[in-house]
């Protein structure tokens, strides 16, 4: 395991109390409840909420039409509001949460208390907004956050998320808003701490140059203080839930979730990062000349946007936040503080905070990769010195790179796969979204435009695509072992003697010779597997990303080998058949965006019929309800596909989101 940058020491965000270690119960393991009431299922969690809607800034007083509202039209607004009760969107982040909190409470409460109308949205009476409670951490939620029971003593029945807490912790949190049987709160302070859940290398209580100094209050890492393993455990939960929650079919046909595979790297592997900043207020540009044009980027890549809290004038509720606040850094003054000084506006450069509004002020990240911080530095300067030129928000970009080779390769003159790997000190950091950045993935160079699609942690790409090609050719006497990386969690890998544990022993799958690399983006799948395919083919619906991946077969030299199509939507396999591919000799290597496969595609590819199809997700919630939609369809029609085998990948440690690789079979 690699070692965390070292990172100057720095006083914690928040006031923090250490006290006696709570006893646990043995049974404890990562997302598990450890409140009395009896719920079995540990809890995990896959995204972030967004910061909360700040009362500070919702309009109060007269009415919009010029005086106050009457009593009747008082009532009726209320009436309105409480008709509308928002329900997540399913398979959403909320939906997650959603789940999460059914669990922690008991299904049958749950249920019950739903069918009684609007008491589901009703607070407990001695629980009120901005109030400050004292709180023992039951469980994780699948996003990395802390659930707690309320009230604390008898049967729980209401739940209170807050951040940066684990399990057995005694904190107190402070209450901002109300939802569907449950509260959203900030951390105040720990009061106690469990240790069952830290000692990671991560953890700055015991080892406070590791780690990253912002954790407690960026809202970009949950699980930093979590030793590695528990960290690939809580991932695999996540796996489970989502299949236990999405996937629509009987259990039975579903295989045991494997150990999630760990990234070689831990720390500094992340390729892409994106900070941003706000717009100056419109005072704080009064006495700085105004800009003429919107902001130059000298080639750089500030792609200017509306900052989400900007208001039409460039005033952003982080702004706002500061000249109520007035803390350091902040808006202060103005006429008549004398003692305060002139008004002051800070320029922040970062990443969002959790549980307040604007940008929280990053110099380093610990997970990028140290060609993007030391990049980081000029960049921030750059934004300071020209700030008063933005009328909008921006985001940057700053991208690790290989140097562009000379001469670039070609199809005359592919790419020699024993060129020598580069050190890291000798990447580049691409801020330009245009340019092209180079990235190489075992024995291949892949090229693709900085601000296009790529996975974002090198380390783990081989591991990735070596499994993905073990999983297709199970029984193949001609594949190498696992990588050491994947060998190191789960030694077993798929079985050549029984691959599938709902397949029975002795089976042989027809081994597939053709390769179709369906959402293929840059090629990154059909490229690294095709020596073991007599032909390749990409299909995409984005013609960038096309281009990009016959740029990348040519560089390799595998223009012959491969076809690239750009399809529509309701025809993505449609050009397949003239060109040679067939479903009864193909794999089809599915990697979907976020919302997952839309139903069109999934029939289209029953239609098509592959002898296997990998289904590689970034959000396992999507992925379960694909996996079943698709096995219910088929099996409607009279085919018979199997769940082979489940696996998360650790794509990004450090973080609550895992990578998840699910393998079907035709029978």
């Amino acid at each position: 395991m690699s070692s965390p940058p070292s990172l100057p020491p720095s006083p914690p965000p928040k006031r923090l109390k250490t006290q006696a270690e709570p006893e646990l119960p043995v049974e404890a393991v990562v997302g598990t409840q450890i409140h009395s009431q009896t719920s079995a299922e540990p809890l995990v969690q896959t995204a972030l909420e967004e910061a909360p809607v700040k009362a500070l800034f919702v309009p109060t007083g007269p009415s919009s039409a010029g005086g106050p509202a009457g009593p009747s039209n008082s009532k009726q607004k209320a009436r309105k509001r409480k008709q509308k009760r928002p329900v997540p969107e399913v398979y959403s982040p909320a939906d997650v949460l959603f789940h999460d909190i059914k669990d922690f409470l008991g299904k049958e409460y749950v249920e019950d208390t739903l069918s009684q109308g609007d008491s589901a949205w009703e607070a407990p009476e001695d629980l009120h907004t901005q109030s400050v409670v004292e709180l023992r951490v039951g469980a994780f939620t699948v996003s990395g956050e802390s659930i707690s029971a309320w009230p604390q003593n008898g049967t729980p029945k209401w739940a209170i998320i807050a951040p940066f807490a684990h399990p057995g912790d005694l904190i107190r949190a402070k209450i901002y808003r109300h939802d569907r049987l449950h509260s959203v709160a900030d951390l105040v302070e720990i009061v106690e701490y469990s240790e069952t859940y830290r000692g990671g290398e991560g953890d700055r209580r015991k080892y406070p140059e590791n780690g990253c100094k912002y954790f407690g209050e960026c809202g970009g890492c949950q699980l930093q203080p979590l030793p590695y393993q528990l960290q690939l455990a809580h991932k695999k939960r996540t796996v489970q839930l989502a299949y236990q929650r999405y996937f629509s079919l009987d259990s039975s046909l579903l295989p045991e979730v494997k150990e999630t595979i760990p990234s070689p790297k831990q720390w500094g592997y992340r390729t892409k990062i994106t900070p941003h900043f706000d717009a100056p207020p419109k005072w704080s540009r009064a006495k700085a000349v105004p800009p003429t044009h919107k902001a130059k980027t000298n080639g750089t890549a500030v792609d200017e946007e509306a900052s989400a809290n900007g208001a039409g004038d460039g005033q952003s509720e982080e702004t706002a936040m500061n000249a109520v606040e007035g803390g350091a850094g902040a808006v202060i003054g103005g006429k008549g503080a004398s003692e305060a000084g002139p008004r002051k506006w800070e320029c922040r450069i970062g990443f969002e905070r959790k549980g307040r509004p604007g940008v929280m002020d990053i110099e380093e990240c610990p997970i990028a990769t140290p060609v993007l911080n030391a990049k980081l530095a000029p960049e921030r300067a750059r934004i300071n010195d020209t700030i008063m030129s933005f009328t909008k928000g921006a985001t940057l970009l700053l991208r690790d790179s290989l140097p562009a080779p000379e001469p670039l390769p070609s199809s005359d003159s592919p790419f020699d796969p024993s060129t020598p790997v580069l050190p890291e000190d000798q990447h580049v950091a691409i801020t330009n979204h245009k340019l092209p950045v180079y990235e190489r993935v075992g024995s291949f160079l892949f090229s693709f435009a900085a601000g296009s699609f790529f996975q974002n942690n090198n380390s783990i790409l081989i591991p990735l695509t070596e499994y993905v090609r073990e999983a297709i050719f199970p029984s193949s006497t001609n594949t190498t072992s696992m990588t050491s990386a994947t060998s190191s969690v789960d030694s077993t890998g798929p079985d050549p003697a029984n691959p599938n544990p709902v397949q029975a022993a002795g089976s042989s799958p027809t081994r597939p010779t053709h390769l179709v690399d369906a959402y293929c983006g840059s090629g990154l799948f059909g490229i690294t597997l095709s020596p073991h395919f007599e032909r390749v083919a990409g299909v995409e619906i984005s013609q960038d990303s096309i281009t990009a991946a016959k740029k990348n077969a040519e560089m390799n030299g595998l223009g012959e080998k491969t076809e690239w199509l750009c399809g529509k939507a309701e025809d993505i396999f449609g050009g397949l058949p003239e060109k040679g591919f067939e479903g009864s000799k193909s794999c089809v290597v599915v990697d979907p965006p976020r919302k997952g496969c839309d139903e069109p595609f999934l029939k289209q590819l029953l239609d098509f019929k592959p002898i296997t199809v990998v289904y590689v997700s970034c959000n396992v919630h999507t992925q379960a309800r694909d996996v079943g939609w698709f096995l219910r369809e088929a099996e409607a029609r009279g085919v018979k596909y199997v769940v082979e085998s489940l696996r998360g990948f650790d794509l990004f440690p450090q973080t609550a989101h895992v990578e998840s690789v699910a393998v079907l079979r035709l029978r």
